[in-house]
């Protein structure tokens, strides 16, 4: 059985080798040249390149080709460097294989003329587009780094516009809308290197342009499937484009209109098509129609609007839809944006205002909700000053105007040093076990608190800030900062009165809180006016008020009273 197939195999391929003997006994390649160029000849066939023993070159029959100058046979190749008027001739290459052997016969005529003579005849209608190859990729192989230039008629090519464009891969050159300008002889010159020799290779093409006319069909750049959102009732127009075809008299043959949901616009009076502007570019003719819609309606929302090109081959449909304008994403943002306004407003309204709306609330506050728990603090504040040999401006507001407005009129209850004093108490005993019993701290500052008369303490001994009369330091301030520095038990409220104050001369303790929370100042009235009156709703009073804590339920109303000139100045 393995020897019947072998032998089958056997004759199968003499069968081949014969037929492909027969096939190529006679043949004939002419090739016409220009002289001075690099040229090869080859015989070779692909599908036999494996079994062929031998190659032999001859010219002219028996002549061979070892005394022809500027000849070299490479393998199965003939190699002409360059080409030469005495090149002209017959060459056979004879190729021998085990089951026999063929031969192939060229025809070689040099041409001695400046200008390559057409290797190849190609034909492009007018207004189409074609392509002219530049078949030296053999060259290009030897020498990857070649440079090409391309020739029409032994001229340099004009790439003029878009007519004529210029492709590396492979080489080539493209004729866009071929016209009879484009009729020519098209020459390909490729300039290398090979073995330290500069060579040039050609490949010539002969061009014919045809008259006739080119009807493509039509197709629909725009819109192919668009939607396009609009108002209702306002004015749209709709444009549309299409490729009609090449060549002249295109135009004659094709036509574009539009349809509504099926119907001709011109069963419809609300629409409008201007007459088809026909536009000539380099890759053909191109058509525009625009339909005018005066009034978008309802029944014209979210139906097929159809553009359709046609000519004799056929036709092509884009396709539109209108579909009304959704503003809730406009209306959505405009919230977020309003309200980010209200919110950035109440913010600074709230940072403006901050004092005003904590004392409505604290008014209102009794009103809705229940009674507190007691603290077991007996005092709403602690009041401390810098005592002197005298009525100074300090002890005049602490005994005077501060308990006027706080325990008077708006029924604070105050511990006032130096007021409430009872004869014969420990005095260390007594003020610290009234700090305890003391919701807030004012000390009142001057600048006579810092005057020479009370000079600069040692700020690491924590003493009081001056000597009494009676050589008693002022113990209820410095519990009052212990308490508010280190037990942060208790808060405390700097009041200036009269002037800035010179804290460099006094305990850093109160530079520290000056610095942390700021003060407020307070200034003397105008001429004219009793000191021991204030007005509680200056800006002082209301700040006062802020720091202290919630007025006591059944506490006086507020009286209206004259003005005070005051302020706040916080660091």
């Amino acid at each position: 059985m393995m020897g019947e197939f072998y032998i089958c195999f056997l004759n199968m391929t003499l069968l081949l080798h014969l037929s492909h003997c027969q096939e190529h006994q006679g043949a004939v390649e002419v090739h016409h040249i220009s002289a001075g160029h690099f040229f090869q000849l080859k015989c070779s066939d692909d599908d036999d390149t494996e079994d062929r023993t031998t190659v032999t070159w001859s010219r002219g029959g028996n002549q061979t080709l070892n005394m022809t100058s500027g000849v070299e046979v490479r393998g199965e190749v003939l190699w002409f460097l360059p080409t030469d008027t005495s090149h002209n001739g017959h060459y056979t290459c004879e190729s021998k294989y085990p089951t026999g052997s063929w031969e192939m016969k060229f025809v070689l005529s040099v041409d001695p003329g400046p200008c390559p003579v057409p290797a190849e005849n190609r034909a492009v209608s007018q207004g189409m587009s074609e392509v002219v190859f530049c078949r030296q990729q053999d060259v290009l192989g030897l020498d990857p780094t070649a440079h090409i230039r391309w020739f029409k008629d032994c001229s340099p090519v004009d790439k003029h516009g878009e007519t004529i464009i210029e492709e590396d891969c492979p080489k080539r050159l493209r004729l866009v809308n071929a016209t009879e300008s484009h009729a020519g002889v098209y020459t390909c010159l490729v300039e290398f290197s090979l073995q330290g020799r500069n060579y040039t290779a050609t490949h010539s093409t002969q061009l014919k342009v045809n008259k006739e006319k080119v009807l493509l069909k039509p197709q629909i750049t725009y819109p192919r499937k668009e939607t396009v959102t609009v108002e209702t009732g306002s004015r749209v127009e709709l444009v549309c484009s299409a490729f009609l075809g090449v060549g002249e008299g295109t135009e004659s043959e094709s036509s574009m209109f539009w349809t509504v949901d099926g119907i001709h616009t011109d069963h419809i009076e609300q629409l409008n098509v201007t007459k088809t502007t026909i536009l000539h570019r380099s890759s053909g003719v191109y058509g525009r129609s625009t339909l005018s819609i005066y009034e978008v309606r309802p029944e014209f929302l979210n139906v097929t609007i159809s553009c359709i090109a046609r000519n004799a081959l056929g036709r092509d449909i884009g396709f539109l839809w209108l579909q009304p304008a959704n503003h809730s994403g406009f209306y959505t943002c405009l919230c977020l944006c309003l309200a980010f306004s209200m919110v950035v407003l109440g913010v600074a309204m709230c940072c403006l205002f901050k004092v005003d709306l904590v004392l409505a609330y604290r008014r209102l506050c009794p009103l809705v909700s229940k009674k507190r728990a007691p603290d077991g603090k007996l005092y709403d504040a602690y009041v401390s000053y810098v005592h002197g040999d005298g009525l100074s401006r300090a002890e005049m507001f602490a005994l005077q105007v501060l308990p006027e407005v706080l325990e008077r009129r708006y029924g604070y209850t105050l511990f006032v040093s130096g007021r409430d004093d009872l004869p014969g108490e420990a005095i260390h005993d007594v003020t610290s076990e009234t700090m305890r019993r003391s919701r807030r701290l004012i000390i009142i500052l001057s600048a006579q608190s810092a005057s020479p008369l009370h000079p600069k303490m040692d700020p690491e001994d924590q003493l009081p800030l001056h000597q009494s009369p009676q050589d008693h330091p002022c113990y209820d301030q410095q519990i009052g900062l212990y308490d508010a520095l280190i037990q942060n038990g208790l808060r405390v409220v700097l009041v200036e009165i009269d002037g800035k104050v010179d804290y460099t001369s006094l305990p850093k303790s109160l530079h520290y809180i000056r610095r942390k929370q700021g003060a407020l100042r307070w200034r003397r009235p105008s001429s004219g006016k009793s000191s021991s009156t204030a007005s509680p709703n200056g800006h002082f009073w209301k700040c006062l008020r802020y720091h202290m804590p919630f007025k006591p339920k059944g506490a006086l109303k507020p009286q209206p009273t004259p003005g005070i000139n005051c302020s706040i100045e916080l660091y």
